[in-house]
This record gives structure tokens, sequence and C-alpha cells, in this order.
């Protein structure tokens, strides 16, 4: 019995001093092994609320490689605590996925309410659109300098420098042209979308003209005219400058009549046998071109063509006339395609770049500005400090505007 009591003793000794087994890893130029390899449970994440809580396992990417390997604690942290492992790897740029992130576009809008307030919320929608078209990263600075003196120009200017903005797109009238050209800093870029560079005598590089051209609209239109020419214009700001377009494009005028602001009854304009067969040109805004397309047909007075400029390309047109009423008018449009996903943004925004000739000129400028230069994304570029516009002839239908090829 002894015996037996003392063989069983020797055999517990014994295996009680044999050595821990151990596991080894080898990796791949690796012959070290890792030894007592504890992989500790990670905690689940505590929620104070009855959602279900998923848990994700993190997989883990061994890269394999030949050089010297460095020994990694591969235990998770647990309760929030970082494990002190230290990292050292061979790491080359192409390694990492580096987010270059968008430098932060600033920009400044700068109008006088008192002078340009049915314009500003429209162009200021299209470059909010524009914008997030581009998914900038922007500051967009809305300055109203209420009128154009000197002393508000001066101001608005000076609160552009004091936040470090050097893009401008500024809603200002020719007679602000000799404050800007003083007032400008030679750093900032100001696009004026409601002014043509041959309504400036200043060669300051700082100003960028954006205003669709009524002449070039003109010499399109005339381009068509039979000759016999007549022509209407309004006494309003935007009708005299038409007339000056008209004038010094079209020759060859029989008739001319102005229309003041407060005329409806167009029976004695109108009824006149030198419109039969002429080329009437129609200056006037769209209520009055309205009234006088209806009147020309009621008097059976029929000119060969009658045309107008941009400032008849508007839908509104169709609902004020009949069919037969535009047979023969043509408008001059200076407002180019664009893409369809830009379009529905700005649209979405409230901006009206497919018949408002202001928030697409506004929308050439702050392209302008967010590329530095003209890009293929805009069709109209920016040429010598002027946006050079193409103008199209459309007729109207009774669905919209179809260009005449």
């Amino acid at each position: 019995m002894k015996q037996i009591i003392t063989l069983l003793l020797l055999v517990f000794v014994f295996f009680g001093c044999t050595p821990k087994q151990t596991v080894e890893l080898k990796l791949p130029g690796k012959k070290e092994r890792i030894t007592d390899l504890n992989i500790k449970k990670e905690k689940p994440l505590e929620v104070t609320d009855s959602s279900t809580v998923i848990e994700k396992l993190t997989p883990i990417d061994i890269k394999e490689t030949t050089g010297p390997q460095d020994v990694i604690d591969v235990t998770p942290a647990i309760d929030g605590e970082i494990s002190q492992s230290t990292i050292e790897s061979n790491i080359t740029l192409e390694d990492l996925k580096i987010d270059e992130g968008k430098i932060k576009v600033k920009i400044a809008f700068i109008y006088p309410s008192s002078l340009v307030e049915k314009y500003a919320k429209s162009s200021l929608d299209t470059i909010s659109g524009y914008l997030s078209y581009q998914k900038a990263d922007y500051d967009l600075t809305v300055i109203d300098c209420t009128n154009e003196s000197y002393e508000n120009i001066n101001s608005a200017f000076s609160k552009v420098t004091q936040d470090g903005i050097t893009n401008v797109i500024a809603l200002f009238t020719p007679s602000a042209v000799n404050s800007l050209d003083k007032l400008v800093p030679s750093d900032v870029k100001v696009y004026l979308p409601l002014i043509e560079k041959k309504d400036s005598l200043s060669d300051n590089e700082s100003l960028i003209f954006g205003s669709i051209s009524y002449e070039q609209q003109m010499q399109k239109l005339n381009s068509y005219s039979i000759g016999n020419n007549a022509m209407f214009y309004q006494d309003s700001y935007i009708g005299n400058k038409l007339r000056r377009a008209y004038d010094s494009t079209v020759n060859d005028t029989r008739v001319t009549k102005q229309i003041s602001k407060n005329e409806n009854n167009f029976k004695n304009i109108v009824n006149d046998y030198r419109l039969n067969n002429s080329s009437l040109f129609l200056n006037t805004d769209i209520v009055k071109t309205s009234l006088i397309l209806s009147q020309l047909r009621a008097y059976d007075v029929y000119p060969k063509l009658i045309f107008s400029t941009q400032i008849n390309y508007d839908p509104m047109l169709m609902l004020l006339t009949q069919d037969k009423d535009r047979e023969k008018f043509v408008i001059a449009n200076s407002i180019d395609e664009i893409n369809k996903e830009l379009k529905d943004e700005i649209i979405t925004f409230g901006g009206n770049i497919i018949y408002e000739w202001v928030d697409y000129s506004t929308l050439v400028g702050v392209n302008y500005l967010y590329y530095g230069g003209n890009s293929s994304l805009i069709q109209t570029k920016i040429v010598g400090n002027q946006a050079v516009y193409n103008p199209k002839l459309y007729k109207s239908t009774d669905v919209g505007f179809l260009e005449i090829k």
C-alpha cells in the first residue's frame, strides 16, 4: 500500500514540474515566437435606453513584410483606455488616405438696396445654389450699402478688407464705376453683373464686367431685318438704354415712337399704315409689349417681323398674349445652356438662371471667381475683364421658346 501511494506522489510531482506549454506564432520573415498570448474580452457598449446594441468586430489588417518585425501589443482597449503599445512601421504616403479637404471660399455680395433690391435676393440665391452644387466650404458675407454714395461704397469695401475677402460680387449700376475705381483694393476681384465694360473708362484690372450687351442683341436681330425699320421704346431707364443700342446699330428707320410709362391705350400708336410690312423693334417691357402685339392684330396692322431683346425673354409672354399675336415675334437671348444638375440646384435655392439674365450673369461671375478663371462648367467666358455672351434668336410657342437655327 505504501508503495502505491509513493508511486502516485511521484507522478503528481513529475507533471507539476513540467514547463507551461507555449504556442508558437510564426510571422513571415520572423523567427522569434510570441508566448503567452492573452486575449481579453472587450466589454459591450453601455446604453441608457432600451435600443438594441449590435457589436461589430473591427478587423485588424496584418501586412506582410520581409524586414525586421516589431512587437505589437494587440490587447484591445477596455473601458475607453488606449493600450500603451508602440507601433513602429515603415509607412509610405501611399499607405495613408489623406483627406486634403477644400480651401474655404470667402465671397462678399454687395448691393445698394434702394436701387437693385428686386435683383438682390435672386442673385444671392444663385450664388448659394452654385456653392452648394460645388459642395464648397464657404463663407458668404452679404453687405447692403443702401445706395451708391462714395462713403457707403467705401464702408462696404472696408468691411471686405477687414474680413480678408478677395472675391466680391457687387450689384452696382454704371454710376458707381468711378467710386469703385478709386476704392477697390488691388488684391480684390470685383464682378459687376449689371455693368458693361464699355460703360466704364476705368482700366482697373480688379473690376470684371458682367452685363449682357444689348448692342450685340440688336446686331443679331438686325441681321434678320428686311429694312423699312420701325421702333417703339419706353420712356424709362432700360427703355432709353435700348433706344441708344438700337440707334447705334440699326439704320433705315422710318418710324420711331416713344411710349410713356402710364400709356395703356395703344390705338394711336399701332394704327399706322407705315407699320405694315415693316421690321418693328419693340424696346418695351413685357406688359406693354403684350398689349402692343394684341393691338396690332386688333387693328389689322401686320409688320413683316417683330423684334425684341432680352427684356421680353419671359414665359409670362405666353400667358399675356395669344399664339397668333406672336407669330412674327423674334426675341434675342444671351443666356446659354447650363449643366442640368447645376441648374436644378440653383433653382432649388430660388435662383432663376433660365430667364433672368442678371442671375445668369451672377452665375458667370461666381464661377469665374471660384475657379480663378474660366472653366468648362459655364459656356460664357470672361475675356479682357468682360463677360462675352453669344446671343441667339428664339420664337415663342404655346409651350415656351424655341431657338431659331
